[in-house]
């Protein structure tokens, strides 16, 4: 059974800041700004994270798996910097097709991991973009391009 991820620490910084995003609507007043501002929220969420639609992070942020019984441990979302365990001492950390498998230097019957993930820079520019269209569609109500489907596409992570 695979551990379902909570977020502890979100990105410290958007996707896309308020000012890319009126930059991007070609507004250039602050009488929008709030509304701007929770389109950038609803764009990013429905984006990013274990639940959203690309199943991975964009930003750099901290997510947390507990697991019952014996490793390794596969967990839920790529693009891992850095994990920690509540016990099972050394943590070593390798990608498979499946996604990142941890494995513990010592056996335990639970282990809580800690990870930080976030889509490597050479992927990051793509999100934006893909942030920045859906932004424009939530706040004009026009069709999304078929290069933002083919940017989700290109993003999303699926284990083989």
């Amino acid at each position: 059974m695979r551990a379902i991820p909570v977020l502890v620490t979100p990105p410290a910084v958007p996707v896309v800041s308020l000012e890319e995003a009126k930059a991007h609507l070609r507004i250039d007043h602050a009488d929008q700004d709030a509304m701007i501002e929770g389109l950038v929220l609803a764009a990013t969420a429905h984006l990013d994270g274990w639940r959203g639609v690309l199943g991975r992070a964009i930003m750099p942020q901290i997510w947390q798996e507990t697991h019952v019984g014996p490793g390794p441990y596969l967990l839920a979302m790529p693009d891992v910097s850095e994990v920690t365990a509540s016990a099972g001492g050394a943590v070593r950390v390798e990608t498979t097709a499946l996604g990142p498998l941890v494995t513990l230097a010592e056996p335990v019957e639970a282990v809580t991991l800690r990870y930080t993930c976030g889509l490597p820079a050479a992927q990051l520019r793509a999100a934006e973009v893909a942030v920045k269209l859906y932004i424009a569609h939530l706040y004009d109500g026009s069709d999304l391009s078929p290069a933002f489907g083919a940017m989700m596409e290109a993003l999303r992570w699926r284990a083989v």
